[in-house]
């Protein structure tokens, strides 16, 4: 090659990756997984990696999706916003991925799809909060039910029961500001009143003041928007504290996790979930008990352990990717695997009526149905009554 010719190859080469040129050997689709298997968020990203891996053993041992094997990449993020940018940015770039599955945790998601963007890159997000997708932006997409629709769940229930008047009490970070949002913006136009709205730091360890507050505010219920440790620490304050009145939770903490530490306090609590929470409670007429049970089913053969809800946001994801990849006809690169997702799928996951188009990136719409509400009763979690 002479060096015109060598001058060229490296002139053209930058604007080939940016049009999403394959990056997968023939064969092969790879792809990034971020998620947060140690650190404060490791109960989310730990679950939703193990399916993750369970998953993409059951693909290739069928031959892969559309024939191609799946290369997994996963890294763990430590629940850190700096680490979790840098790792996606090589995944992108060093790892040459497809596509990424991840973050966990708002925080981390709201950095990497950023970097989604910049890069033209896939990813398809494990968080609840809406701004991560609305307004959409061309290649960022997410699988876990929104803030918005947990809190008009939530709220909803409250009505039902004629709990008028509630309390809030929310954790001080992205993910919990946001979930006190929603629900405020919903309770207005539910005609619910919220009487007190509270919050509480990452590394507040007795938030008694808060439910003494809310006691005195006379609120017909508490409602917790958090992940643990903080719900845990409220249900055992509030037994403490005499609080009396029932306490609904958001699904930050739909796992057997917060059955373990807040043991006897968590007690006919509430807890806004998705179905993989309660898998052998489903009647067979609920669309997606067959997705739903054989995910729990598989994930207790394999880890001898109950499934929780962040599991469901790997299956949901990994079948996103399958249906946009039966649909690019072999032409599996970042840019087609986009096209496919906005050219619209739609199909029954765990996190329910999944449904993506070039409008609607977060999967849901009001026909979706993902949440049902749950009570600790004797120690497990049941159907709400």
């Amino acid at each position: 090659m002479d060096r015109r010719s060598l001058l060229k190859s490296f002139a053209a080469a930058p604007a080939l990756s940016l049009a999403g040129r394959a990056y997968a050997q023939a064969g092969e689709i790879r792809i990034g997984y971020l998620g947060a298997t140690s650190g404060p968020a490791a109960f989310l990203g730990t679950t939703s990696r193990n399916a993750f891996d369970m998953l993409v053993e059951q693909y290739n041992a069928k031959g892969g999706l559309s024939g191609r094997k799946i290369t997994a990449i996963p890294y763990d993020t430590e629940g850190n916003s700096t680490i979790a940018a840098q790792q996606f940015r090589r995944l992108a770039e060093s790892d040459r991925a497809d596509v990424i599955i991840g973050p966990n945790t708002t925080g981390e998601a709201l950095v990497t799809r950023t970097i989604a963007e910049e890069l033209k890159i896939p990813m398809i997000s494990m968080t609840g909060t809406e701004s991560i997708v609305v307004p959409p932006t061309p290649h960022v997409f997410k699988v876990a039910p929104t803030d918005r629709a947990v809190s008009r769940h939530m709220l909803q229930f409250a009505k039902a029961k004629g709990w008028n008047s509630l309390g809030i009490i929310s954790s001080a970070d992205g993910f919990g500001q946001a979930g006190a949002t929603y629900l405020k913006e919903n309770a207005r136009k539910m005609d619910l009143k919220i009487a007190l709205a509270e919050e509480f730091g990452p590394r507040d360890t007795d938030m008694t003041p808060q439910i003494l507050r809310l006691r005195r505010a006379n609120v017909d219920a508490m409602l917790i928007w958090s992940v643990n440790p903080g719900p845990t620490i409220i249900l055992r304050n509030a037994a403490a504290a005499g609080f009396g009145k029932p306490i609904v939770n958001s699904f930050g903490v739909a796992s057997a996790q917060l059955l373990d530490q807040a043991g006897r306090t968590a007690e006919n609590t509430y807890v806004s979930t998705m179905r993989l929470l309660i898998p052998d409670q489903l009647p067979p007429t609920d669309p997606l008990q067959p997705v739903v049970a054989k995910v729990a089913a598989d994930y207790r053969a394999r880890f001898n352990a109950p499934v929780a809800t962040f599991s469901g946001h790997a299956y949901d994801a990994l079948k996103l990717i399958e249906l946009a990849v039966a649909k690019t006809n072999g032409d599996v690169t970042r840019a087609a695997i986009t096209a496919a997702i906005h050219s619209g799928i739609a199909f029954p996951g765990c996190n329910g009526e999944m449904k993506y188009s070039a409008a609607n990136h977060g999967g849901q719409d009001d026909t979706s149905n993902p949440m049902v509400m749950v009570q600790v009763k004797n120690g497990k979690f049941v159907i709400a009554q």
